[in-house]
């Protein structure tokens, strides 16, 4: 099986990598309840991609421009 595809199954040092953390960063985040959704396969904490992906798309800060101080009044 030469055209094996590679897993999308990460364990967590290989999630943290994919998503450009600290590994103990990821671990604190599933702690609290705050990371990415896991599963566990034979007692070891898994990361598919597929919800590493959806996990940093709700982390979007978006342009961090806001137009707070525009009003319609002419000066």
């Amino acid at each position: 099986m030469e055209n094996a595809q590679p897993s999308p199954y990460l364990l967590a040092a290989e999630a943290a990598a994919y998503l450009r953390l600290e590994e103990r960063t990821i671990n604190n985040m599933r702690w609290r309840g705050e990371g990415p959704s896991y599963r566990k396969h034979g007692g070891k904490v898994i990361y598919h991609r597929d919800d590493l992906d959806a996990w940093s798309r709700t982390r979007d800060a978006g342009s961090g421009h806001t137009n707070d101080n525009d009003s319609d009044e002419d000066d």
